[in-house]
């Protein structure tokens, strides 16, 4: 009986570990929690991620600073939002509160909030839609009550 290619790697070497998450990061850039989950769940021991991920970092492959203000200057750029919905998504894909508290800091200290809830508006023909709909629409992206205040008037 064949074993899928997942119940192997826990009998991989480190060489061979190494080429695995490789593979994986070649599709797009991920964060160590994200790294550790699937070696996790390809059955690698604990003490062998922990060694994949020193490695992986000191290489350079793995920089979850880097990875979360990219990840957020092209979010925000694609997608405008506000601060408290960005928070969510960055401490969803695994990066520590300080680390998304300090990137936070750094994308929207240059923007202005209002700014990027008047471009949502603009995008999703906020003039068409009632006041009532505006404010739900900003809320469901994350705007706080005094941006939505400040951008609708009271």
């Amino acid at each position: 009986m064949r074993s899928s290619p997942r119940s192997r790697v826990a009998d991989l070497d480190d060489q061979e570990i190494d080429q695995v998450a490789l593979r994986y990061l070649a599709r797009r850039d991920r964060t160590e929690a994200q790294v550790t989950g699937f070696l996790r769940r390809r059955g690698v021991s604990a003490a062998r991620i922990v060694t994949q991920i020193q490695r992986l970092r000191r290489l350079g492959f793995l920089n979850d600073h880097v990875y979360a203000r990219r990840w957020a200057e092209s979010r925000i750029a694609r997608k405008p939002m506000g601060r408290l919905r960005l928070e969510a998504e960055l401490l969803a894909q695994g990066l520590d509160r300080p680390l998304v508290l300090n990137t936070l800091d750094a994308v929207y200290g240059g923007r202005s909030e209002p700014g990027l809830a008047r471009d949502l508006l603009r995008t999703r023909a906020g003039k068409a839609l009632s006041q009532a709909r505006q404010v739900r629409l900003l809320r469901s992206h994350g705007f706080s009550e005094e941006t939505i205040e400040l951008v609708l008037g009271s």
